[in-house]
């Protein structure tokens, strides 16, 4: 548990993935599996093999990533429960937000990721790498072509002016083993 940084209460990350379980009760993945499987993969990213200690408002909003985007939670909810932190950052890797009726143009989405803080930009990073691997492993080719397609163009460019050099190299390693099973 986190002792907050005086932005919102402290973040207990067991009741944040209870949150984010119950906000994606019902959903799947494509492949099936419950959809918290996900947002459960983009935490475990950063914290078993991201090789810096991520801190517990960046793992929130791993778990919460897609809450606002898949699901009808107000983004009042977050703020509330978790503070600004976590809500201004599930809010700018949300490129719709169901319960307010709003998508955002792919250039505000970007945008937003480029110039938000590091922790979205490292959850967005461990979710896009959580998101091809499942591609890769799952063999849909639908998504293998997004990711080969749109990662280099857009969030390789924003993590390399970053410098978070940790993911962009996993993302090419994995973007080239998509290449190769499109063939």
């Amino acid at each position: 548990m986190s002792e907050g940084n005086g932005s919102g209460p402290e973040i207990d990350l067991a009741e944040v993935d209870a949150f984010a379980e119950a906000a994606h009760r019902g959903q799947q993945r494509t492949s099936g599996v419950p959809y918290i499987t996900h947002p459960r993969g983009v935490r475990r990213i950063l914290e078993d093999e991201f090789p810096e200690p991520v801190e517990d408002a960046t793992l929130a909003i791993a778990l919460l990533h897609d809450v606002l985007e898949d699901c009808d939670i107000h983004p009042t909810i977050l703020l509330e429960r978790y503070g600004v932190e976590v809500q201004e950052g599930v809010t700018l890797l949300s490129l719709r937000i169901v319960a307010l009726g709003i998508e955002r143009s792919a250039d505000v989405y970007w945008a937003g990721i480029r110039n938000g803080p590091r922790a979205v930009r490292l959850v967005k990073a461990a979710d896009r790498l959580h998101n091809m691997r499942e591609a890769l492993s799952d063999g849909y080719e639908r998504f293998q072509r997004k990711y080969v397609d749109e990662t280099p163009r857009e969030l390789i460019p924003v993590l390399e002016d970053a410098g978070e050099t940790w993911f962009t190299e996993r993302l090419r390693t994995v973007t080239n083993e998509l290449k190769r099973a499109l063939g």
